[in-house]
């Protein structure tokens, strides 16, 4: 038996309440939650949705918030699978290739100083003018808060010590083909950045779609 959407925003409000904040953990949570309700009414039990919900967070809550983590790791494998199926979509040669070429001009008219202030900076532009975007977009439309999106720095930091990494390594090195392969390498460390960017409002935008079809 299936919950009607009155059911599932009724969880939704719930959770909530109970301060789970983040709008795409609830998610998670919702879809657990009325699984579970959908087997025992499936299984017989006739109280209909409210009492056999009431009678299932009495025995659960407590569990339930407690595993809070569980449902954190179930986020971030959405996050780590997006991003490899945005690795291997058409986007990601394009921007590979606009990057290594827009680097080879780069280093080649300004010299590797300039490229390398060029790619500790823009990076940090980027990610800064998504989340104030983020923030804005969020205060304006009053929209749920994603952990999805609140939770990049771990990921951003990680990509943004490539370059840095790199660079170091050309330090040790000279010659055309160290060139080369700093170019292409720091390509990379950018273009990984960049999918996670796109991943994350891709992401942003499907939890936002599954919060208007609830309302």
């Amino acid at each position: 038996m299936k919950l009607s959407k009155e059911d599932i925003q009724f969880i939704d409000t719930y959770l909530e309440n109970s301060d789970v904040v983040f709008a795409d953990i609830r998610m998670e949570m919702v879809d657990h939650v009325a699984s579970d309700i959908e087997e025992r009414m499936e299984a017989g039990d006739t109280r209909g949705f409210y009492n056999v919900f009431k009678g299932y967070m009495v025995e659960n809550k407590a569990q339930l918030l407690k595993d809070n983590k569980q449902f954190l790791k179930s986020a971030d494998k959405k996050i780590w699978k997006a991003l490899v199926k945005e690795f291997f979509s058409p986007v990601a040669p394009i921007l590979l290739i606009v990057f290594c070429t827009a680097f080879y001009l780069l280093s080649q008219n300004y010299g590797i100083e300039v490229l390398k202030w060029f790619v500790s900076v823009i990076p940090l532009i980027g990610l800064l003018g998504f989340m104030v975007t983020y923030i804005i977009y969020q205060s304006i439309k009053s929209l749920k808060r994603f952990s999805v999106v609140e939770r990049l720095a771990f990921p951003f930091y990680a990509f943004y010590q490539l370059p840095n990494l790199f660079f170091n390594f050309s330090r040790k090195a000279e010659g055309t083909n160290t060139m080369i392969w700093l170019i292409a390498s720091v390509s990379i460390g950018l273009t990984l950045i960049a999918l996670l960017i796109i991943v994350s409002v891709k992401l942003f935008k499907s939890y936002e779609k599954q919060y208007k079809s609830l309302a």
